[in-house]
């Protein structure tokens, strides 16, 4: 009795790990498989390969779907695809969240790349109504690929939870490290316009130090910011010399100083010639 349970055990712990072992080669034999063309395809579009290899696994269940093996339409996009399209029956949801099926067209691709740019290509261009209709997902609007995700929610899907299906996924799988080797410069600092403001006017600002001290080295006179183009020279040095001396030219440019002030200042170059 006690051999017949270990055996049972046994056989029942190597079916389990069997089945775990076999889900994980398929979540990750499809990921391995479409990497390359999705990471690729996102980079030209400055779209997030994480959300669109997360579409992907969603809307096709890891390329088991029928629509995937029949139509190679792994992003479940409706329509005509040059004139190809395939009939198929479909989950929908109403705008209170009831769950009903129905017939749709679907697109028909001959390749499974042909269905990933046509997918870029409808994030990027939009409906004819509206060309930015998806722009929630570009990397130039989209903080962060869970942003992109979110904005998918309210107009990909008319399924409410379908954002934060696809966020799930991409922690699930790890498929933020698909954005990190993705080679698009506007993924990390995308859509934050503060901080792209903030390193343009520090190059700005480093342009016209670099002038500023030129200028000085070279005794060149005025020399203009390229920010403001107002005069650096606020109060010139004639304003320590006598009164008498100051050009009209220096008075152009120069603040003007309160009678105290000007007391003082002579005060302290009368000190320092004595």
């Amino acid at each position: 009795m006690a051999k017949g349970v270990v055996c049972l055990l046994v056989a029942t712990g190597f079916l389990f790990f069997n089945g775990h072992s076999a889900g994980a080669s398929v979540s990750s034999d499809f990921i391995n498989r479409l990497k390359v063309p999705v990471q690729k395809v996102s980079r030209e579009n400055h779209l997030y390969p994480s959300v669109m290899m997360a579409q992907a696994i969603v809307e096709s269940d890891f390329g088991r779907s029928t629509l995937s093996t029949e139509a190679n339409n792994y992003f479940g996009i409706k329509g005509t695809y040059n004139g190809q399209s395939v009939t198929m029956s479909t989950g929908e949801y109403t705008s209170k969240g009831k769950h009903y099926m129905t017939a749709a067209q679907f697109k028909k691709y001959p390749s499974i790349v042909a269905s990933i740019r046509d997918n870029a290509s409808l994030l990027r261009h939009g409906t004819l109504v509206d060309p930015n209709y998806y722009s929630g997902t570009w990397t130039t609007n989209a903080v962060t690929a869970s942003d992109a995700a979110m904005a998918l929610a309210t107009t990909y899907a008319t399924d409410m939870n379908y954002g934060n299906k696809l966020n799930a996924i991409i922690v699930k799988y790890h498929l933020d490290e698909l954005d990190a080797h993705n080679g698009d410069s506007t993924i990390g600092t995308a859509g934050n316009i503060n901080e792209q403001i903030e390193q343009s006017l520090k190059k700005e600002l480093g342009a016209s130090a670099s002038t500023r001290q030129s200028g000085r080295t070279n005794q060149t006179g005025q020399v203009r910011s390229k920010i403001t183009s107002i005069p650096e020279r606020i109060i010139p040095r004639s304003v320590f010399e006598p009164r008498k001396a100051q050009s009209s030219a220096d008075n152009e440019y120069t603040l003007q100083l309160n009678l105290s002030l000007e007391k003082i200042i002579k005060n302290g170059n009368t000190k320092r010639i004595h």
